[in-house]
């Protein structure tokens, strides 16, 4: 009876031993798989953290108005099939003179008598040169293009975070658009503007919820920059941010599935924290998709039904620091989204002059 006590424990010590030999080994194959993504993000964040070392970042949650005046003119539609052109393509130069608004593009065709037109293009930051003849409008008699063009862009959207030292802001999360191949709009100048949110249009599956506001007059920051993670610039009135307090960053590796909370501006224009959960940290992930966070907060479902357009910037903290930033919403589930990791955001504003 004994001896089979002592086997059947020999047995069992075996067993665990194996085990435990196995769990080691596989970590051992995922380390050495991921050995250079592992490698990459430890360098990343020891090369942002001493960014941020030299910075006094204070948290947003305002809601803003945003207006983009874009680096040439964007094709958003063709109307003809004899031209290399696409959609997304953006016209830089007609004959070697600067093009910077429709009106421009649009008397340049009126005044051509028809004849060939060379055009400077950016296609996803390919510059190359192509032709294009105008025809003659039916309707008007005049020359055009046969193009659908957009010069600026304009919408509403959440501060992330500022830097008191540079007055430096980062918002957004995510690049500002006008395409749906999500081409990043290059910019000329622009600039974020007071708002304010006088409605709200409530999210549901594949209906996506949306922030209403006006764009104000009142100027307050100059953007300099426009990248997938967000939209970068300087603020220009000080009070703004000298009332802020101070707050710290959380490397992305410290982030922890769990408890956070995010800082938005909803209709009464008060900027307020509400409850969200952190459902997966992607920690090899590029770009702005870096984690999945689910909205909790009663309030904020009953006011939005989860993450709507205008909320991307809103800045996300976790044990009193600074993580991250909203980017997208599921369609099919718009409790549930994405957000940015603030080191991607980081190094991106330290790029940008």
């Amino acid at each position: 009876m004994k001896i089979d006590w002592m086997k059947n424990l020999f047995k069992n010590k075996s067993r665990i031993f194996i085990s435990v030999l196995a769990i080691i080994l596989l970590l051992a194959i995922y380390c050495i798989l991921n050995y250079n993504s592992l490698i990459a993000v430890y360098n990343f964040e020891k090369d942002v953290s001493s960014t941020y070392a030299n910075m006094e970042l204070a948290i947003g949650g305002e809601a803003i108005g945003i207006k983009l005046l874009a680096t040439g003119v964007l094709i958003m539609g063709i109307d003809r099939q004899d031209t290399n052109l696409q959609v997304g393509d953006i016209i830089l130069q007609v004959n070697g003179e600067k093009i910077e608004t429709n009106t421009e593009l649009l008397d340049r065709a009126k005044k051509s008598e028809g004849k060939e037109l060379s055009l400077e293009v950016n296609r996803q930051g390919e510059i190359f040169t192509t032709t294009i003849s105008p025809i003659t409008d039916s309707v008007s008699n005049e020359y055009k293009l046969g193009l659908w063009v957009k010069d600026s862009s304009a919408g509403v959207g959440t501060i992330t975070f500022y830097d008191k030292i540079s007055r430096k802001f980062a918002a957004l999360g995510h690049g500002v658009t006008e395409t749906k191949e999500n081409y990043i709009l290059p910019i000329e100048t622009g600039g974020i503007t007071t708002t304010n949110i006088f409605s709200i249009k409530k999210g549901v599956a594949k209906v996506p919820g949306e922030l209403k506001g006006t764009i104000t007059t009142s100027i307050i920051g100059e953007i300099n920059g426009n990248t997938d993670k967000g939209i970068y610039g300087k603020i220009l009135k000080d009070d703004i941010i000298t009332s802020k307090n101070t707050i710290e960053v959380m490397p992305k590796s410290q982030i922890k599935e769990g408890k956070a909370s995010i800082f938005c501006t909803l209709d009464d224009n008060t900027i307020k924290e509400y409850e969200i959960e952190i459902q997966k940290v992607l920690l090899t992930s590029i770009g702005n998709k870096n984690m999945i966070i689910s909205i909790t907060d009663k309030r904020l479902l009953d006011k939005t039904g989860g993450i709507v357009q205008g909320m991307s910037g809103s800045p996300i903290v976790q044990d009193g620091k600074l993580v991250g930033a909203v980017t997208h919403v599921f369609l099919n589930d718009p409790t549930r989204g994405y957000g940015v990791f603030i080191e991607n955001m980081i190094e991106d504003m330290s790029s940008i002059e």
